[in-house]
């Protein structure tokens, strides 16, 4: 189960299996060779800007586009999350003309996304190949730029790296573009210059200069559908918002307000003393407790009253703050107390005790590994977790109801009478 940070860069190609060997390089670069990748090969732009989640604008995620020009109105993108060569294929865009998009049906058009603001505030690049003068390059990135702000994207991702999945999970998502400097701090608070910060750096430009040298570009007409994909997060400041709070103001009367905001607040106030003291539920997302706990879909119910590891015992599943990264919470079950001796095997290992090495546990420390040893990171990879890191016991799958049951603890020693010792 994880709970990833909201970051729009995912954390690096770390992918389950096996390293690739000599031999299927072999085969590969033979293969390379002999067949024929036409469509590939028709691959004519790199493009480099960042996508919102259309159900989530405050989620975001880095994007490559390694695209081709099918015809002067159409496009079509292949989406990776890196330009390296161990780059994960995350999704597709396509790409039409005003004057296609024109002929879509009305709710074919909620789909879409423009790319003016990507644009205009330089997010959107063509990272410069080794070799071609910066004047060159700058001009040539500025006419497809040019080509690129008046068309329309429909973009779909298969695999949420951002949120820490190293296989792709669940449906496809719709994706859409900025359109804003507001809608930028929904995924990234800091703003524009922090969110491409690491990007420039990479590829070794600055945003600012190319906004401004493209602020000739001529403004096109602005797609309804991509201001009211982040309304809902504003809400509060829309004028049918205000005029519902002025009326309930004006219809109760002081007593009445009083009353209501002191049972609001006592309400508040009980809820979030049982949610931190006492229990809480997460969605469980991942593969690393398969099969305890499906890949994606189930709510468990977590007991607070385990923080810092009391009363935990070795064969409890439990909750705790990822010791790599602030904000993330995953489960696992523990296998080893403070002072106990275990061998830490080789990271997303099956073969138990093989090739790890015995180590003893530190005081105040737990082990922990998640049911599916080769689709977990767990204390093979970062070593004892501080119990101060755990901040509840996993005790119950609560939903889907058909699946409703305790979680049990299969791994308690088993209990010898003073005759048989």
């Amino acid at each position: 189960m994880s709970n990833f940070e909201k970051s729009c860069c995912s954390d690096g190609n770390e992918l389950p299996g096996d390293p690739r060997t000599m031999k299927s390089r072999v085969l590969e670069s033979g293969a390379s060779m002999i067949q024929d990748f036409t469509p590939v090969k028709q691959i004519c732009a790199h493009l480099n800007a960042f996508h919102t989640y259309a159900n989530d604008p405050t989620r975001c995620v880095e994007a490559n586009h390694y695209c081709t020009h099918l015809t002067e109105d159409m496009r079509q993108c292949l989406i990776y999350d890196s330009s390296k060569a161990n780059a994960r294929l995350i999704g597709v865009e396509y790409m039409v003309s005003p004057r296609i998009f024109a002929t879509l049906p009305t709710e074919e058009r909620k789909l879409w996304h423009t790319h003016e603001f990507e644009v205009k505030s330089g997010m959107l690049i063509m990272p410069a190949p080794a070799g071609v003068p910066d004047a060159v390059w700058e001009a040539a990135e500025t006419a497809e730029m040019r080509d690129v702000a008046p068309i329309y994207g429909k973009t779909y991702h298969f695999w949420q790296v951002d949120r820490g999945d190293t296989v792709p999970l669940g449906p496809p998502q719709l994706m859409g573009s900025f359109v804003s400097n507001e809608s930028v701090k929904l995924a990234h608070p800091a703003g524009l210059d922090s969110l491409l910060e690491d990007r420039n750096k990479r590829y070794g430009v600055d945003h600012r200069q190319k906004a401004k040298k493209r602020e000739g570009i001529e403004p096109v007409e602005k797609h309804p559908v991509d201001e009211a994909r982040f309304e809902k997060y504003h809400a509060s400041n829309s004028p049918q918002m205000e005029h519902l709070i002025r009326s309930v103001i004006k219809a109760a009367n002081l007593r009445t307000i009083g009353r209501l905001a002191l049972n609001g607040t006592s309400t508040f106030c009980a809820c979030a003393l049982i949610w931190e003291h006492l229990i809480t539920i997460q969605l469980s997302e991942g593969p690393s407790m398969y099969p305890t706990f499906d890949v994606r879909g189930d709510w468990l119910l977590i007991s607070r009253m385990h923080r810092n590891g009391k009363g935990i015992e070795v064969g409890d599943v439990v909750r705790y703050g990822h010791p790599n990264f602030q904000g993330v919470h995953v489960a696992k079950r523990v296998v080893g107390m403070p002072g106990d001796f275990v061998c830490q095997d080789k990271p997303l290992s099956t073969d138990i005790g093989k090739e790890g090495n015995m180590i003893q546990i530190p005081e105040g420390h737990v082990f922990l590994a998640g049911d599916n040893l080769p689709w977990s990171r767990d204390s093979r990879n970062y070593g004892p977790v501080p119990m101060g890191l755990i901040n509840g016991k996993i005790i119950a799958r609560v939903w889907p109801l058909s699946k409703m049951e305790w979680v049990t603890n299969p791994l308690k020693p088993a209990q010898l009478d003073a005759q048989n010792i």
